[in-house]
Order: C-alpha cells, then structure tokens, then sequence
C-alpha cells in the first residue's frame, strides 16, 4: 500500500476506523493461527504416540477453528459495511459540489461515481484489512516459529522479502496498465458523450458512421489496457505462488532431515510445518487481491483529489444574500491555459446598476464569470466588502439568476422550466415575463405545452432564439439580486436584442445588479459600466 493512499484513509474518519480495527484484528487472528496450529500438531502427535487427552484436544480444537470461521466471516462483513458508508460518504462530498468541477468533463466524473465507486468494495472492504494481516501475521508467526525450531525461523525470515519484492516489481507494472485502463475508459466516456450530445450534426452531415467506427476503435483499446491488467496478474499469481511453494519446501526439507537425526521433536516439527504456510499466505492473498483492488485505489486516489478540488475552499459562512448591495473585486490575474494571461482591473458594482463585459471570443470573459459564481475562486470577489469565497455556496446560488451562453433548460414542457424554479407561479405570471422578453404563447406551437428536447434541443418546435428568451425570463421569474447573462442577445435580431436588454435594464432600476457578457459592441447602451476584455489584459 502506498504512503499516499495510507494518507488519504487516515484522511477520513471511516477509513481510520477500518484501519484500526484492521490491526486489532491481525492480531487476534494471528494469536487463533498460532493456538490452532498447536492444538492440531499436539493432537496428531498424540492419535500416533498414544498419549494426551484426545477429546478435550479435539474440543479445543473444535473451538479454535469454530471462532476462527466466525471470526473471519463477521470481520469481511463489518469491512463491507464500512467500505458502503465510506462510498456513501464519498458519494455524498462529491455530488455536494459538483458546481466546482468545470474544468472536467460530466462523462469523467459520472464514470468515478459510478463504476469508480464500485470498484471501492474490494479496495476498502478486503484489500486494506488484508494489508494489515499481511504485516502482522507472518511476523507473529515467524515469532512462534523461532521459539519451536530457530532454524526453520531463520529460513522463513529470509525467504519472506521474496514474496514483497517481487509484489512490489509487479505492482509497478500493474499500477501503470491500470492508470493507462483508467485513462483509456475516461476517453471513452468523454468521446461518447460528445458524439451523443452531436449526433444530429454528425448526422446531417452523414458522419455517424465514421463517428461509430471510432468509438469502437476506443472501445477495442480499452478492451486491450483491460487484457493486459489481467495478464499481468495471472503472472504475478503464479510468480507469488512459486515462491511461496518453494520457501515451505526449503522449511519442510530441512526439518525432514533435522527429524531423521532426531534434532526435533516431533510435535515442534508438526506445529512448525502447520505453520509455515501461514507465513506466506497473507502475502499471497494480498498480492492476490492487490490485482482484483488496482481498480478501487486508483478511483480512491482521483476521486479524493476530485472531493478536494471541490471542497478545498474556506470555511464557509451562511449568509441571507435577498438585500446585499455591492460586488467588487481586486485587480488579479486570470491564467488561461495555452493563452496570454488577463489581468483584471479593480471594479466595483452597486445595486440597480447594469454591467457589460465585452471582448473578443476567447478573451476571458466566460471564466471570469465563473468567478463571480462561485464556481471557481481563484479571482478576489467580494459580496458586500467579504470574500466570496467564505460565504456558503447554496446560498449564493439561490441569489444568482444564471444565463449561459448555451441556455440550460430541462426536457419538459415549457411551464416546466419555470415551476422548477418558482413551485407556486401561474401561467398569467409565466405568459407575462415571456411576452417582457419578446415571445408570444402563440410564437410557440402549444404553448406552455409545448415540449423542449433534453439539453434544450427543441428540434423545430423551439427555435434557438426562443429558447435564450425563456432562459432569460426564467431567470427573471426568481427574482434573484444578481443576474449574470452570457451573450443574451446571441441568436436574437436586433428587434428582439433591443427589447431584451430593455427586460434587464428595467430589472436592474429593481435594486438587483445585471451583468452582461457579450462580444457585440452594438448592444453598449444605458450601461453604468464597461469592462473591456483584449486578450493579454481587461482596459
């Protein structure tokens, strides 16, 4: 087990608790293997030689084996307890902030939550104990050993590094094809995604085909990291299980000699050769299920760093954000990956104030609203002259009327798309912000009946426009104190652009603050303030 992942499950209270009791139970189960090994010996010694109480030999022999069967089954089942709640745990931290995750692709992280915490049950449940057997067990029985015959304990000592040490070689290589495994189901998932969310387009222009042929392609290299995970194993198994073999036969030979001069005893020499596999047969099944595990500690380790990531922000303080009146933020710099850095000027917003943030694509604008989310927190922004990043994520959110570049609507019909936000609203109240940013109940082929696809592909029954003016009156539906539109007038002419910065101008004089976003320099009316992005910096 490596250093690493030991950090990570002292990490955590559930994992501390499979640790600790992990050892105690090594080491009772080692004190039941020494005791049962010399109860039989003693037994067998006295059915050949005639002496010794044979029944109550055999009782206690009875009840050695009889508290280690229930032992051993109660423990595997405690540890697959465990190993639920610390994926529920797991589970819980990670979808609790899935906000702060837009650096990664949803078909990456839906894979970890699924089929990467899936794969914990062996990890944590039989792998982690079985590390524990591992480093106790032989220990304590070589101890043994040496009281019984020094000699043998000698040899099992020395022969003992083999089995970690080849473990440890092929470990490595195991550790690299299931990383490689890891990295080729990962692409999988994204690329599929992705043909998914653009089958139509594919399909218009008559590429599916070739689009499906790739994915098999991908599906045929995932197939092949996944071959090369299993071959490594049944070589390592067998690798591990020569050793093993051969390490009792050098204690089996030499006590067989030692027997014949009558250099032991007869019953020492038993107990010792009953207790020479037991040396290495936790090394064995570790190394077994080292293979079986490689899955889990690999998603434990991405799926740590994910839940990091995510909750890696500062306490975090609740706050009601319904009346707060100022955003500002320090001047800082935003690190584009393969860009020239934007260095942010100093700002400062009030309510009932419109912003634009104009520029060219691509120079920063989007992810400086990510910013003003909360989504990330790597700029300096304050709400009411506190760090943003201190306050309670839930319910900034709840003060944010969000307008993406692409509009984010449910599959349902349009009424929907309001009742999720607002339980209790009429369809009076839905037709009359509708009809604010400029689209009619009778512009929509049923109505608030009519049907939006999911991801809001609306086929011909909603047309992109009309889709960005029921983003738009949705958000406004909320009432929230902040509204952040990117690109609102995108897909709109300029009739309908005009009568929608009008809604949000006129929302802004309600006390809330607007922030829109926009490569359109044409749209720069009425506006208390402008922030103009170039790529490089922000004038």
């Amino acid at each position: 087990m490596k250093s690493v992942d030991l950090r990570l499950l002292l990490s955590r209270g559930g994992s501390r608790r499979v640790l600790f009791v992990a050892i105690l139970a090594a080491l009772l189960w080692s004190v039941a293997i020494v005791v049962s090994a010399l109860i039989l010996s003693s037994l067998i010694s006295g059915i050949i030689n005639h002496t010794g109480s044979l029944p109550t030999l055999l009782i206690y022999l009875a009840c050695a084996w009889g508290f280690r069967a229930i032992f051993q089954s109660s423990f595997e089942y405690w540890c697959s307890l465990q190993a639920v709640r610390i994926k529920q745990q797991i589970r819980s931290e990670v979808t609790e902030s899935l906000g702060s995750y837009s650096n990664l692709s949803g078909a990456h992280v839906s894979t970890l939550l699924v089929k990467g915490l899936n794969s914990l049950d062996v990890y944590l449940g039989r792998f982690i104990p079985q590390m524990f057997f591992a480093s106790i067990t032989p220990f304590v029985v070589i101890a043994t050993i040496m009281i019984l015959d020094p000699f043998s304990g000698i040899i099992a000592l020395l022969t003992l590094p083999l089995i970690p040490i080849f473990g440890a070689l092929i470990g490595k290589f195991t550790a690299d094809s299931v990383a490689r495994k890891w990295q080729s189901l990962g692409l999988l998932s994204k690329y599929f995604e992705d043909s998914l969310r653009g089958f139509v387009t594919l399909k218009i222009f008559n590429r599916h085909e070739s689009q499906s042929q790739r994915i098999a392609a991908m599906g045929d290299r995932y197939t092949s990291e996944t071959m090369k995970v299993l071959r490594i194993s049944f070589l390592s198994a067998l690798a591990l299980e020569l050793c093993a073999t051969i390490s009792v036969a050098l204690i089996a030979v030499s006590i067989g000699i030692r027997l014949v001069d009558d250099h032991i005893s007869f019953v020492h020499a038993l107990a010792v050769l009953i207790l020479a596999p037991e040396v290495y047969f936790p090394l064995r099944n570790a190394a077994s299920l080292f293979h079986a595990s490689a899955d889990g500690s690999q998603a434990f380790a991405e799926l740590n760093q994910l839940k990091n990531s995510g909750l890696g922000r500062a306490e975090q303080v609740d706050r009601d954000f319904s009346t707060f009146s100022k955003i500002s933020w320090q001047e800082w710099e935003l690190d584009i990956p393969g860009r020239i850095n934007s260095k942010i000027a100093a700002q400062e917003l009030h309510s009932g104030e419109i912003h634009f943030i104009v520029g060219d694509s691509g120079s920063g604008k989007t992810s400086f609203a990510m910013n003003l989310l909360g989504v990330t927190d790597s700029a300096s922004i304050y709400i009411d002259d506190q760090p943003l990043r201190t306050q309670n994520q839930d319910s900034w959110f709840s003060a944010i009327g969000w307008i993406p570049q692409t509009p984010a609507l449910a599959s349902g019909s349009v009424r929907k798309q309001f009742t999720l936000v607002k339980p209790m609203i009429d369809d009076a109240t839905i037709s009359g912000l509708l009809g604010s940013c400029g689209l009619s109940l009778t512009d929509l082929t049923l109505g608030l009946e009519t049907e939006i696809g999911a991801d809001g592909e609306g086929g011909s029954a909603v047309s992109g426009g009309q889709l960005r003016k029921i983003a738009i009156a949705r958000a406004l539906a909320a009432k929230p104190r902040l509204i952040i539109a990117d690109e609102p007038t995108a897909d709109l002419d300029q009739e309908s652009s005009e009568k929608v910065l009008g809604v949000l101008r006129e929302y802004a004089q309600t006390g809330a603050i607007v922030i829109c976003i926009s490569h359109d320099l044409s749209i720069l009316k009425d506006t208390d303030s402008i922030s103009r992005f170039k790529r490089g910096a922000l004038l």
